[in-house]
């Protein structure tokens, strides 16, 4: 609906229940209401790879440092999603808080248009393109063997890849968490069912090695990219969907869209390739180290799935509000959320450095990796509360669709790392110099983001 001056009209039948209205109200109940879901959806994405992971692990180390280096790899995946996801979300939160579906609508379907697009082709460029990262990474033939299999099996789900999280983005943005996370569970139970039945060859089902890790993947993604599209086709209220724009692409639109996702990908992407390069110098290290590199991020995800789960809550509430023409509510959403995150970091941060070890061997049966990773992770447990603060403000900026800002700190932090890694290794560090340089440069991209969304700027951005 719109008015004779041409702005939109708010769309009655688009308001909220009053116990769903995030623009009014107590502001910590209506975080923890989205976050609860987004955080165990977020668990259940990298409960995908973990379960990989386990189930390889029984293949010996050469599969697990497969699997470990294409995962990292396929983080750029994830990463390129981005350019359509946070476009999708700033739209519709933006518009859903304005209480116009009609934009919203129109904005959702046209990022996920440009995002089945964009993973066509991300399927085909990374097929040809992961012998290349192997050769450049110098793994073990058989790791490198190993995981060219296993990667392009996981790009070539990129379409499907897109889809569901755009899908995921876009009913988080309008303000429903549980609908995405009933469809992960779906996905990683489908994954949990398929991995051992066709990594190891049980019945009737061929035995495929690591490459069957990969097939269960993408198979469970197929399935999540159908519960969602079958939202859409039903008119869920939580998921604006117009069939209309999919006859024709809105190029203004799709333009502003990848504007808003393009900084936050090449945030992520970059990210990617400093842990392949990573992944190079452990490698050069020797195979233990590898493995120990792999595990110890897994072993941060309780930090990071929490913290990530609430600032995709943080986000939500942040573009509903500037919306609703409510920034100063947004800004008090921000900040109660990096409050309530940096004492949650603090005490996960405290378990890494205090139980090491407990940890790691949760992740591996192998008395060696533990032994070298103890030191690694417990170095990096004394970054957890800076981590946290950087995730959630990082949502907060993508909310308000500012998406610059997390790319400008970032960039330069992490492209710090590669001459630092480059002169610790070289000196002997090992491991443990790893370790240093991630979490000063981690810590020093938290107090940035900090200084930098205080300035305030985000509150007033136009999308």
């Amino acid at each position: 609906m719109v008015s004779v001056s041409g702005d939109a009209m708010p769309d009655p039948a688009f308001a909220p229940a009053p116990h769903a209205d995030i623009t009014h109200g107590a502001l910590s109940p209506a975080l923890f209401r989205l976050a609860g879901p987004a955080i165990l959806a977020k668990a259940l994405h990298a409960a995908l790879g973990l379960v990989d992971v386990f189930w390889v692990g029984r293949l010996g180390a050469a599969a697990s440092a497969a699997v470990t280096t294409a995962f990292f790899a396929s983080w750029i995946l994830v990463s390129a999603v981005d350019l359509t996801a946070l476009g999708i979300l700033a739209h519709v939160a933006r518009h859903t808080g304005a209480r116009d579906r009609a934009r919203a609508a129109h904005a959702a379907t046209q990022g996920l248009l440009a995002g089945a697009i964009l993973g066509v082709l991300f399927a085909v460029g990374a097929w040809f393109a992961a012998p290349w990262l192997f050769r450049t990474l110098r793994t073990d033939p058989e790791v490198s063997r190993l995981g060219l299999v296993y990667l392009r099996i996981l790009f070539l789900a990129a379409p499907f890849t897109f889809t569901y999280l755009n899908c995921e983005f876009l009913m988080r943005a309008a303000g429903n968490t549980r609908a995405p996370l009933a469809v992960a569970g779906v996905g990683v139970l489908l994954n949990v069912i398929l991995d051992p039945l066709l990594i190891y060859g049980v019945g009737p089902f061929p035995r495929l090695g690591v490459a069957g890790a990969g097939v269960a993947t993408l198979l469970a993604q197929a399935l999540a990219t159908g519960v969602f599209l079958a939202f859409a086709w039903r008119n869920h209220p939580a998921f604006p969907f117009e069939r209309q724009s999919l006859r024709r692409i809105d190029w203004p639109l799709t333009g502003n869209l990848l504007r808003i996702g393009f900084p936050g990908m090449a945030v992520g992407s970059f990210y990617s390739i400093i842990y392949l390069f990573m992944s190079g110098i452990a490698a050069r290290l020797g195979t233990l180290e590898l493995a120990v590199l792999g595990l110890a991020n897994r072993a941060e995800s309780i930090t990071y799935l929490v913290t990530n789960g609430f600032g995709a809550a943080t986000a939500t509430v942040v573009g509903q509000n500037l919306g609703a023409r409510r920034p100063d509510r947004a800004e008090r959403a921000a900040w109660l959320s990096v409050g309530w995150m940096t004492a949650y970091a603090f005490v996960s941060g405290l378990v890494l450095v205090v139980w090491p070890g407990w940890i790691l061997h949760f992740f591996s049966s192998d008395p060696a990796v533990v032994e070298i990773g103890a030191p690694y992770l417990r170095i990096l447990g004394f970054a957890q509360p800076l981590m946290a603060v950087e995730i959630v403000l990082e949502h907060a900026f993508a909310g308000a669709g500012d998406t610059v800002p997390p790319m400008v700190i970032s960039l330069p932090m992490n492209a710090l790392r590669v001459p630092l890694l480059l002169w610790v290794v070289h000196s002997g560090g090992g491991l443990t110099a790893i370790a240093w340089v991630l979490c000063i440069t981690c810590m020093a991209r938290g107090v940035l983001a900090t200084w930098w969304f205080r300035r305030g700027g985000w509150k007033t951005r136009q999308i």
